[in-house]
């Protein structure tokens, strides 16, 4: 399973440090979500990262996200992959809750034919979940940044991965 790292919205504490061990660690996509940043702001925090993790790093703008599945069969873009949030209660958002049936018979690859990440309340705990509904990977940001240990935590959720 596809595991992407979505940045904290806002400026966290270290996080340029936890960014670049969690590439040391096996990172493969970043997604960098800095809504209220400039271009310029955005340029200078990428600049924070070694080079050789450049092509690893989007920004999340750049992606399609869908609240349902009837959004994401309607879509007829064509994508690298998509988001589907929220499929748990998010951690980061106090709100933002689920709206997504779990059940076994929503297999999203199936419905879609579309790589579909799931976004929303993304724990360990909840890999397996996402693997058999049929996502093609996972989004983690709250589990990550409001973590005590947020290295341990993208490593294992990544061996859940």
């Amino acid at each position: 399973m596809k595991l992407i790292v979505i940045s904290s919205s806002v400026a966290a504490s270290n996080e340029h440090e936890i960014i670049n061990s969690c590439f040391d660690e096996g990172l493969e996509i970043l997604h960098i979500h800095k809504p209220l940043y400039s271009k310029k702001e955005i340029k200078k925090f990428v600049q924070q990262i070694p080079s050789e993790y450049h092509k690893r790093i989007v920004l999340h703008s750049d992606f399609p996200k869908f609240h349902s599945l009837e959004e994401l069969e309607a879509c007829k873009e064509k994508y690298e992959y998509a988001f589907l949030s929220p499929i748990f209660d998010s951690i980061s958002k106090k709100d933002y809750k689920t709206q997504f049936s779990q059940t076994k018979s929503e297999l999203i690859s199936e419905l879609c034919g579309k790589p579909v990440i799931a976004l929303g309340g993304i724990d360990e705990d909840k890999v397996q979940i996402c693997r058999e509904l049929g996502f093609a990977g996972v989004a983690v940001c709250g589990a990550i940044w409001q973590s005590t240990h947020p290295i341990e935590k993208f490593i294992r959720i990544k061996e859940k991965c």
